[in-house]
């Protein structure tokens, strides 16, 4: 089954198999960098800002190594996913005291609520499987990522 949101919101050139992070901002920081360098944001800060005020409002970690930033800025028109791994886990201050592996940062535009919330379902149902995880995590490139999590993995 295909999921149409991340098919159209994310591109192989915005997921990174290994993140350079140690830390939650920092993380944060790289995958907004990797969406400018893909999509040209007008306006990179206010994507780095709305995402880190976000995320100092309640932690954005979910169960089982993930975590999901994300935020909503004026200056897009449509939802723009990148997704960053990192083997050892970063400490996005989950509920169950694990470590983030895969980082999934969302920028919505503020305009628009029903994709942002279409795309949080569809990450937290592809990544309830423990399977689905293992084969991200274990990836050798990013098109095999995108793949996954688009659900067209052949």
């Amino acid at each position: 089954m295909a999921n149409d949101i991340l098919k159209n919101s994310l591109d192989p050139a915005c997921i990174k198999l290994e993140l350079n992070a140690d830390g939650r901002d920092e993380a944060i920081r790289e995958l907004v960098t990797l969406i400018h360098a893909k999509h040209r944001l007008r306006n990179p800060d206010e994507a780095l800002q709305a995402v880190m005020e976000r995320e100092q409002k309640m932690s954005t970690s979910l169960e089982n190594g993930i975590a999901v930033p994300h935020g909503k800025i004026s200056s897009i028109d449509r939802l723009l996913v990148a997704v960053g791994l990192k083997k050892k886990g970063i400490d996005f201050q989950s509920a169950d005291g694990q470590p983030s592996n895969i980082i999934i940062l969302i920028l919505a535009s503020a305009a628009q609520s029903g994709p942002h919330v279409r795309c949080l379902a569809e990450i937290g149902r592809l990544l309830q499987s423990e399977a689905n995880r293992k084969k991200i995590l274990s990836a050798k490139d990013a098109i095999t990522v995108f793949h996954i999590l688009a659900g067209t993995e052949i």
